[in-house]
């Protein structure tokens, strides 16, 4: 059955009543799934409990299917929350504007240089930043990166924010902040770095000062799983709503952002709608990377070998389950101590509940993608701290075994500790005989018993 097209004029009344409308206060590069089930929403909502300009102008760096999309729907889309047992359908509105940063880098500049622009939010995931991990310094051998220094149309997410920087410094518009919601330790820190390392690279002194000045980086920390969309969950969309949807997204239920309380120009109402403002972000990050994203990370490189697909379908192994416990509570978990953090029975409880939802089809082998930047902070780190506090990293080595079974060529920088560590080596050496010998869920099976 064929259905019409979402928009403004086609929305029920019902659905219209709870939609904001506003002018765009916030830019966001990196327009995905993520980005419209979680911080959309939650500006939603916090515009609905106090109204203000904090319309989001939406920038995907190359989809422009997606643009497309917006644009034809009014820039109306749905976000599907799916629990274990049901789904709950509701309309987004949030979103104002929809740019293709490939093809509009000049209207992209002008929207970031709007003096009603003051607030802007970056998902462009651990590798957009396209720096090098080792150093926290822009990768000099990237073209794209050598492309904007030379002062080209810019294409990187740091030479964008650097043209719309400029052209507000420029303009005598005032300041504002900058939050990555990126999966990377103190991540508002390291684009602020990154922002004015680009500055000095091109000779704009003068606009470091300003940055130093004017623009905030705070850090901050995301949560929630937001697989891809199928075209399924299309069909349930059009078949619940009457109208067709090109940019549902579906995620689950679970929401989480937490922000450091460090804002030059104002923002939106985030803390009454369960936005966290903190002052320090360092206890949250960590307990983030390691227990959530680190059990993703374990359960893909082993699950994958195991013959699994999604996180559910890993959890639903018993071995692979037990593993998953265990993990948590003996080794990420406790190395959250020096941080002041411990999850208890009930956090760890709840945590491989929602990663077992199986209506959530998170892939086990998009989560191994691009493994070698993300498992330093996910299982290597972690792994740093069990050894300094006497404790061998036992499931954490068997995670990284998983990893260099499905790799052709390895390659994953460890942390110097680990290098020098002839325990943590031994481990992983051991747990990839044992893997090759006994296969994933046997060996999964005797860590158990032992």
């Amino acid at each position: 059955m064929t259905h019409p097209r979402l928009s403004a004029a086609r929305l029920p009344a019902w659905l219209a009543a709870d939609l904001p409308r506003a002018d765009v206060g916030i830019v966001h590069i990196g327009l995905g799934a993520f980005h419209r089930a979680h911080q959309a929403v939650l500006t939603q909502e916090a515009m609905l409990v106090e109204p203000g300009p904090w319309g989001i102008c939406a920038v995907a760096r190359r989809n422009g299917r997606l643009v497309d999309a917006l644009v034809e729907q009014d820039h109306l889309f749905t976000v599907t929350e799916r629990g274990a047992a049901d789904d709950r359908l509701r309309v987004v509105g949030s979103v104002r504007e929809a740019l293709l940063a490939v093809e509009q880098p000049d209207r992209l500049a002008t929207v970031l240089s709007e003096p009603g622009t003051r607030v802007v939010t970056l998902t462009v995931t651990e590798s957009g930043y396209r720096h090098d991990p080792a150093t926290g310094r822009l990768r000099a051998d990237d073209p794209d990166v050598a492309a904007d220094l030379a002062g080209g149309p810019p294409c990187t997410p740091v030479g964008q924010l650097v043209g719309g920087l400029r052209r507000r410094r420029d303009r005598g518009h005032p300041g504002l902040t900058v939050v990555s919601c990126d999966n990377l330790p103190d991540n508002g820190r390291l684009v602020g770095r990154l922002v004015r390392e680009f500055c000095a690279r091109r000779g704009e002194h003068d606009l470091v000062e300003w940055v130093d000045e004017h623009v905030r980086f705070p850090s901050s920390v995301v949560d929630q799983i937001v697989p891809a969309t199928t075209d399924a969950d299309l069909a349930r969309v059009a078949e619940a709503l009457g109208l067709e949807d090109r940019a549902a997204v579906v995620g689950e239920p679970h929401r989480r952002w937490v922000v450091e309380d460090d804002f030059t120009a104002g923002r939106p109402a985030w803390d009454a709608v369960g936005v966290e403002l903190v002052a320090d972000i360092g206890p949250h990050q960590a307990a983030k990377l390691r227990l959530v994203n680190g059990t993703h990370s374990a359960l893909a490189h082993l699950g994958l070998l195991a013959g699994c697909t999604t996180t559910a379908d890993a959890l639903a192994c018993p071995a692979i389950a037990h593993f998953a416990e265990r993990l948590l509570s003996t080794e990420t978990g406790p190395s959250l101590r020096r941080f002041g953090l411990e999850p208890d029975e009930r956090e760890v409880g709840a945590l491989l509940t929602r990663l077992a939802n199986p209506r959530i089809a998170h892939r086990l082998d998009q989560i191994a993608a691009d493994a070698p930047r993300k498992l330093p902070q996910r299982l290597l780190d972690p792994a740093v701290d069990l050894l300094v506090a006497g404790v061998e990293p036992r499931l954490i080595c068997l995670a990284v075994a998983g990893f260099l079974h499905q790799q052709d060529f390895p390659v994953l920088a460890l942390p110097l500790p680990l290098r020098e560590s002839r325990v943590f080596r031994a481990l992983v050496a051991d747990a990839v005989r044992r893997i090759d010998q006994d296969g994933v869920v046997a060996t999964l099976h005797r860590i158990g018993r032992s």
